[in-house]
């Protein structure tokens, strides 16, 4: 039979262009800021900026709202490319305990100053495993876990962790960082 009418399945086996294509244009000028918000690049949209070369100068990734779950958050936590970034943002990408346990255990984002991770169905198990590498994050300065489902345990380990670390701006609950003093 000849299947050479068939169309090519899409998703996984999708070429980088297409997520080059995206990246391109929401790159900024200097090439230090990516703001993928809501594209849905999913894990492996993730993959693909995870080892593209030219993001190496990239300061700054805004890739909330994409969905790309624990895979997602492993490949970039590993990459060997994103090891500038000083602020990266998660929010909502569904990576839970696993994909914090990645970020928590990463020797490639050690500079990061800020690093938001609201909406993505962390628990105390995860939030124990941040606190115990938390030190390690020398440079963090801010941390975002609101939205989650950290309960005292989690909270209360973070805390801790907090009085041992450089994060000035620890956000767990709903009402953090939206009050007017």
């Amino acid at each position: 039979m000849d299947y050479s009418g068939n169309k090519t399945a899409v998703g996984q086996d999708r070429a980088i262009s297409e997520t080059e294509s995206i990246v391109s244009m929401n790159l900024s000028k200097d090439g230090k800021t990516l703001d993928l918000t809501a594209t849905y690049l999913k894990e492996y949209g993730a993959k693909d900026i995870s080892l593209m070369e030219s993001l190496r100068p990239l300061t700054t990734l805004a890739f909330g709202t994409n969905l790309c779950g624990a895979k997602g958050a492993k490949w970039l936590a590993q990459s060997e490319v994103l090891v500038n970034l000083t602020s990266l943002n998660l929010f909502y990408n569904k990576i839970g305990n696993e994909g914090i346990k990645y970020i928590a255990v990463s020797d490639n984002l050690l500079s990061l100053q800020n690093l938001v991770v609201t909406d993505n169905e962390i628990t105390d198990e995860g939030a124990l495993t941040l606190a115990k590498f938390l030190p390690l994050f020398t440079n963090l300065v801010r941390l975002d876990l609101r939205l989650n489902r950290i309960k005292d345990e989690g909270k209360d380990a973070l805390k801790e962790a907090q009085k041992m670390s450089s994060v000035k701006h620890l956000l767990l609950d709903k009402v953090e960082g939206f009050q007017v003093k």
